[in-house]
């Protein structure tokens, strides 16, 4: 749901001036406060420092007499005036009372028996300070004010007069006492110095008040309610908030009649327009441009001619992009079916033969690329196989790459060596190059027999040779590039391979692959992962390139080519007996060692159950019973070979045994081919110049 303009205007507005008010409500509580702090303490300050200088000049003689009565009460009852003054258990009127009779004889009521002048002047005395206290702290609008004097043995304030009123509980009884507990009250009173004090719930000022001869008679303080200030403090903080509000409401007010009249009605004309632009553009005729006119000498004004000058443009882009899209549509579609064309002209699987194996695997950079593979047998007992690179990217490497193939697939089919074929293939490539491209390849031809591998290797990535369990390079030197130079040489290499040998060939795409930091894949990680792979060498080397490369685009073909030499074994029996059993499933284990353990002991139970077969029903009425085990392993797959020259027969025909019948009812013979059957995964039987031949096909991987 869409959110108007106005309404965010107006809660932009109120969140902003809320904001402000808030700011300024604590801003000016705090300057508020903390100037009403500092005129209080002043304000209590003079009044106490004024009242003590009057005294000073007028009462001088009284409050000294005053207090020497005083202390006499005072020394004579400290034990009572201590436990009225502290004591929470006595009542307020209990204290009165106590307080009220003790100083009774120092203020006689009027009239009474014995008064004398003096006593009648001194209660006027005690009478006029008084009102002094009170007149003073009611018109400075003070809690109170009070006179007492300092007992510093026992650090006690001894009450002599207070302006609160004798019925209030904060009353201050003359001669009542309050413990003195702290210290900077003390050093000031014992030094003669007016002292200022905010507590929890009042400001208090103490000044001294001199006799004629200079010495401390006693002090004056008077204090202010800090929640009085409080109180004060709110009244101007609520004062404050309502102006502020009145203002708000009126900006308000004013930001919504302008927006609404300058900036929403037009901005809803631009809205308007761009919604049918919108749908002009989803329709499916050309699209046609919804001008919009605003008159205004601002920044709406300028968006309104911005935004017809934009329908205009956006009409011819989108025309642009339409023509643009069906071209690159027609050149993708193409392109598919050139990488298509290009990926099926390739060996599409591996290729097994007279346990040898060789495998493959390509990612182009992009739809078509410029790396190359193939593979093919050129008679029962040579392999041939080539992997090249073309310089450059695309289409024209991919073309160029396409002639080297049929090149190279022509001569070989014709019976040339490697170096004759690159020789060949050479000077053919390098005739009308105007482009100047080459071809790095290695070309490998190798005997099924006697595993002689001959190759020649044309400026291409050496490949790697694993034998036992380390991985080396192998061809040192290096001949000249295809299609580089004419008439150039090339000179052919051999090398005998072993059982479980493995070589692979790669184009730079694999050991030039790159990182996030630009550092390369490298042979060391080639050789590491060839090393670690038991199996699925290929698919494992993609795998660590592409973690490697944590998702850095491919920007080379990527090509491999895995040649591997299976394990072999062959057992031949004259005469084979029961006991020859265990020797060939031995020699069996033996050439697949490494295998999963429970793989091997289905093999075993194949081998046996063969065997058992064979020396039992084949040789009946053979003269000279023979029998050849060939064992081949390879890739983690053994192929085990049965020749016999007993009586024809094809045990994959024959009936399997009905297993549901009574063991008493059935007939004898056919479990052990049932059970065969169950632990391959692929059986194969021919018969030749009066042979058996069954071929067994077994995974041994878990």
């Amino acid at each position: 749901m869409r959110f108007p303009i106005r309404r965010k205007i107006f809660l932009l507005t109120a969140l902003l001036s809320i904001a402000f008010i808030v700011v300024s409500v604590v801003t000016s509580s705090l300057i508020y406060n903390a100037r009403m702090r500092a005129s209080v303490m002043d304000q209590c300050e003079k009044s106490t420092k004024r009242l003590a200088e009057d005294i000073e000049q007028t009462k001088d003689g009284f409050l000294t007499k005053y207090k020497d009565k005083l202390l006499v009460k005072y020394e004579n009852n400290y034990e009572d005036i201590l436990k009225y003054s502290s004591d929470v258990t006595y009542s307020f009127e209990e204290k009165k009372e106590f307080f009220d009779e003790l100083v009774s004889d120092l203020f006689p009521p009027k009239g009474a028996f014995g008064v004398t002048y003096e006593m009648i002047e001194f209660k006027n005395d005690y009478e006029d300070t008084l009102r002094s206290l009170d007149l003073i702290a009611s018109s400075e609008g003070m809690i109170g004010g009070f006179i007492a004097f300092e007992d510093p043995e026992r650090d006690n304030l001894v009450f002599m007069l207070d302006s609160t009123s004798n019925v209030s509980y904060q009353y201050n009884f003359p001669c009542s006492i309050e413990r003195i507990v702290d210290q900077g009250i003390i050093d000031t009173i014992e030094s003669g110095g007016i002292k200022k004090i905010e507590s929890d719930d009042a400001f208090y000022c103490y000044a001294p008040i001199h006799d004629s001869d200079g010495n401390v008679v006693a002090y004056v303080s008077f204090y202010y309610s800090i929640s009085t200030l409080m109180e004060n403090q709110r009244q101007f903080i609520w004062t404050l908030i309502f102006i502020m509000l009145g203002a708000t409401v009126f900006m308000l007010l004013a930001y919504l009649l302008t927006a609404n009249k300058f900036i929403v009605k037009n901005i809803k004309k631009l809205s308007d327009s761009a919604i049918k632009f919108s749908s002009n553009l989803e329709s499916d005729g050309k699209p046609e441009a919804v001008p919009v006119d605003i008159k205004t000498n601002d920044e709406i004004g300028a968006l309104s001619d911005n935004f017809n000058v934009l329908q205009t443009r956006m009409i011819t882009y989108i025309d642009d992009i339409a023509n643009k899209t069906a071209q690159e549509e027609r050149m993708q579609a193409e392109l598919n079916i050139a990488s298509k064309i290009q990926i099926e002209s390739l060996p599409d699987k591996p290729l097994e033969k007279k346990n040898t194996r060789i495998s493959s695997f390509i990612k182009p950079a992009k739809e078509v690329g410029g790396d190359l593979f193939d593979y093919f047998l050129l008679d029962d007992d040579h392999l041939f196989f080539v992997i090249a690179d073309v310089s450059g990217k695309g289409v024209p490497a991919a073309l160029f790459m396409m002639r080297g193939n049929e090149i190279i697939r022509s001569c070989a089919t014709r019976g040339m060596g490697t170096s004759e074929i690159a020789e060949y293939a050479n000077n053919e490539l390098f005739r009308n190059n105007k482009e100047g491209l080459f071809i790095t390849a290695f070309i490998g031809i190798l005997d099924l027999k006697t595993k002689v591998l001959k190759y020649t290797r044309a400026g291409h990535e050496q490949p790697f040779l694993l034998r036992d369990g380390v991985a080396e390079k192998i061809s040192e030197e290096s001949n000249y590039v295809l299609g580089g130079f004419p008439k150039s040489k090339y000179i052919e290499d051999s090398i005998e391979l072993k059982d479980g040998d493995k070589i692979l060939m790669y184009t730079d795409g694999v050991n030039e692959g790159i990182n996030g930091t630009n550092e390369e894949f490298g042979y060391d990680r080639i050789k590491e992962t060839l090393e670690s792979s038991k199996n699925d060498t290929l698919e494992n080397m993609f795998n660590n390139l592409t973690e490697f490369a944590s998702g850095v685009e491919q920007f080379d073909d990527i090509t491999m080519l895995l040649l591997e030499i299976g394990k072999s074994a062959r057992v031949e029996l004259s005469n084979p007996t029961y006991n020859d059993i265990e020797r060939v499933t031995e020699i069996a284990r033996n050439t697949c060692s490494g295998a999963d353990a429970e793989k091997l002991s289905e093999m075993s139970v194949i081998i046996d159950e063969l065997l058992n077969n064979c020396i039992s029903y084949s040789f009946a009425d053979v003269d000279d019973p023979k029998l050849i085990v060939d064992v081949e392993y390879v890739n983690e797959k053994v192929t085990l070979t049965f020749t016999d020259n007993g009586i024809l027969f094809n045990p994959l025909e024959a009936k399997p045994t009905d297993v549901d019948v009574d063991i008493s009812e059935r007939k004898i013979g056919g479990l052990g081919i049932m059970l065969v059957k169950d632990l391959s995964d692929k059986m194969e039987y021919s018969s030749k110049d009066g042979k058996n031949e069954l071929k067994v096909i077994k995974k041994m991987t878990a």
